[in-house]
């Protein structure tokens, strides 16, 4: 608010930080439905990936400055749902999944574990997080780790070849050809595991992977599975970018507001829609009588309304 306090100025219009904000805050009310019901149909998607980053909270509930969290979930349609906590405690993922028994793609956060109980959801790793480890391990165990990272590279062909195949088909295609070299894989950090130290960066990679094992492979088994979890990691990484420009948030109400702003701009990207055009006429419709969220939500949107 502060830049554009300036850049307006500049432009000979006198909009003060504090009308900025204001106004930001009632778009976001007034938007908050349609968000809510992009969040609806994000959880009615049988795969959600999810991802988290760190903002700084300057004014917490506590009275202090503190770490928060910005949360992203979206499903395999680009509908984004951000959401703002004032910790990264587990509260926040069991919350929003409460009644999820689909599948979450995710890092391997310990809060998520007890989504994934029997009758709960299933996990879904992410290889590109277990490839880094082995890519630390290349300035220690060179060797070792280059035939990891190899290993890996291939599965990732494999799967590029299947990317034209329907579900059923790359499922299939999976199974057939990377299911084997996944086997060999997992022999292969058994024996790896006894030749070099436990806490060395190669011991702390094949120990990642070896613990992940079952969420790493389960791709095999649903060809709408991707092997990473790079979709929700782009989403949050606006965030990531943007906090060197505003640096924190000032309240919990502005994370708030930047969570349901967030939600529809990165949705409307995704669906492609022109973002001045969209929120122009959302604004507009939404205070009309009897207006059904489901139209204004960017995918809607596109479908019922756009020019």
């Amino acid at each position: 608010y502060y830049r554009l306090e300036g850049k307006y100025r500049s432009e000979g219009l006198d909009l003060s930080r504090s009308v900025l904000c204001t106004s930001m805050a009632r778009c976001a009310e007034l938007l908050g439905p349609i968000a809510e019901q992009t969040h609806k149909e994000i959880f009615e998607s049988p795969v959600v990936n999810t991802d988290d980053t760190p903002v700084t909270l300057a004014q917490s509930s506590d009275g202090g400055s503190r770490k928060a969290r910005m949360w992203v979930y979206l499903d395999q349609e680009g509908r984004h749902w951000y959401d703002f906590t004032e910790s990264r405690k587990r509260v926040g993922p069991a919350r929003v999944f409460a009644d999820f028994t689909g599948y979450i793609q995710a890092d391997a956060y310990p809060g998520y574990d007890r989504l994934f109980l029997p009758g709960g959801a299933t996990e879904v790793g992410c290889w590109f997080h277990a490839r880094r480890g082995f890519i630390k391990a290349e300035a220690t165990d060179p060797a070792l780790a280059k035939e990891a990272i190899d290993r890996i590279r291939v599965l990732f062909k494999i799967d590029e070849a299947a990317a034209d195949l329907s579900d059923e088909d790359r499922a299939r295609f999976r199974q057939e050809k990377a299911g084997p070299l996944l086997e060999e894989f997992r022999a292969w950090m058994d024996l790896t595991a006894t030749k070099v130290l436990p806490k060395s960066p190669m011991g702390r990679a094949i120990t990642y992977a070896k613990n992940q094992w079952v969420a790493l492979t389960v791709y095999l088994e649903d060809g709408r599975l991707e092997m990473t979890n790079n979709a929700a990691e782009r989403a949050v990484k606006p965030i990531a970018i943007g906090r060197k420009n505003w640096l924190f948030f000032q309240r919990e109400g502005g994370g708030r507001t930047a969570s349901i702003l967030m939600s529809l701009l990165m949705t409307a990207k995704a669906a492609g829609v022109h973002l001045g055009d969209y929120f122009k006429d959302v604004l507009l419709r939404i205070s009309e009588p009897d207006t059904d969220v489901k139209s204004l939500t960017p995918h809607g949107w596109k479908e019922r309304f756009e020019p």
